[in-house]
């Protein structure tokens, strides 16, 4: 009885003993590491800041949305500006301050411009959105000056019955001193000074510099609306955001 007792008692142990391996075989394969087909393994440092900054999901993406405005406040700049080149170097007899172009000066220079600055400030664009809105404003100025219905030049005329006589005039030349590019200053600037032969070459001068803008404004139009249509030839623009980098960058290299 004691040899049988025995006995029973070690296959007793010795099968607590299997069940406890078997138990601590599970645990530890539980705790190895298996790389399956769709696992990632990823260091510490990159699992803490998935963690600690998770990417806060967004409803909807503004530009997929409203697309890139950018062309449309570009194409209100060439076409405002481009015939106000040709007035200001005289082609064809062109002349009188543009005055003829103040439909453009307004709908194309002003709406299209200010349009296109308010969608960059939408989308996040501060700098974009400056400029545009503020050339934007210059167009609808230089359009609002010019139209009589506002007087600008009229409130100078000595002649009550012709009100563009003030176009001429010392006073409303000097105080359009303020608009346009410094060639174009100095024009308005010397006629309110009565002379004419430097302000008509100070004039022209200042239209061919605003009509190189005009074509830098063209190339970038065309470049832009290719890259919309996903044409395959693409426009070099001179991209220098890949050599030299922002604040933000620098301090993301630094860290």
């Amino acid at each position: 009885m004691t040899r049988a007792s025995d006995a029973s008692k070690a296959e007793g142990i010795s099968f607590a003993r299997d069940v406890q391996h078997a138990e601590d075989g599970d645990i530890l394969s539980a705790f190895e590491r298996t790389r399956s087909t769709g696992s990632i393994m990823i260091s510490p440092e990159i699992f803490e800041k998935l963690y600690l900054n998770p990417k806060t999901p967004v409803a909807g993406n503004l530009r997929s949305m409203i697309g890139n405005p950018t062309p449309i406040a570009i194409t209100g700049f060439v076409m405002a500006l481009t015939p106000l080149c040709f007035s200001l170097m005289g082609w064809r007899g062109a002349g009188n301050n543009g005055i003829a172009h103040i439909g453009g000066y307004i709908f194309f220079g002003g709406i299209l411009l200010l349009a296109g600055g308010l969608l960059e400030c939408i989308i996040g664009n501060t700098f974009s959105s400056v400029v545009f809105m503020s050339f934007g404003c210059f167009y609808l100025t230089l359009a609002a000056t010019l139209q009589p219905f506002y007087n600008a030049y009229g409130a100078y005329s000595s002649t009550p019955s012709d009100p563009t006589t003030g176009l001429a005039t010392e006073g409303f030349n000097a105080s359009f001193v303020v608009i346009g590019v410094s060639l174009i200053n100095a024009n308005y600037w010397y006629l309110a000074m009565k002379e004419t032969a430097l302000a008509e070459k100070l004039q022209v001068g200042g239209g061919a510099v605003l009509f190189a803008a005009c074509l830098g404004g063209w190339y970038l139009l065309f470049s832009l609306l290719l890259e919309s249509v996903d044409f395959p030839l693409r426009l070099p623009v001179g991209d220098l955001s890949s050599h030299v980098r922002g604040l933000s960058q620098v301090k993301k290299t630094s860290d």
